[in-house]
């Protein structure tokens, strides 16, 4: 579990949790994150919670400087019930789940072409 994290000039504020996923044998931790309004969906949350989460798969090219491309994939939770079926806050889904922060970003505008 991560704290609230700001990022940037415009106040984008971002909370990482990570959801272990494993059968016990073998550990998979997924990390999560939580923008926004999700925020609050998620900050109730205790270590060692069992819990469902919704959440959208976000990708994201980035090719840097010496040319070279790359991928990422994020994970963005808009919904958490704890088990047993409660939900902390209200069901709401968020609009700007694709507004997200690019923690590559080095500000400079590299030209595509």
């Amino acid at each position: 579990m991560d704290e609230v994290r700001e990022y940037g000039n415009n106040g984008f504020r971002k909370h990482q949790v990570v959801v272990e996923t494993g059968d016990g044998r073998w550990d998979n931790p997924v990390p999560v994150e939580f923008t926004k309004d999700a925020i609050e969906k998620s900050q109730s949350l205790k270590i060692g919670d069992k819990v469902s989460i919704d959440a959208r798969v976000n990708g994201r090219e980035w090719t840097g400087k010496d040319g070279v491309t790359k991928w990422f994939t994020s994970i963005n939770g808009y919904k958490v019930e704890k088990d047993g079926g409660q939900s902390d806050v209200p069901d709401e889904p968020d609009s700007s789940s694709f507004d997200t922060y690019d923690e590559y970003d080095d500000g400079v505008e590299d030209d595509v072409f």
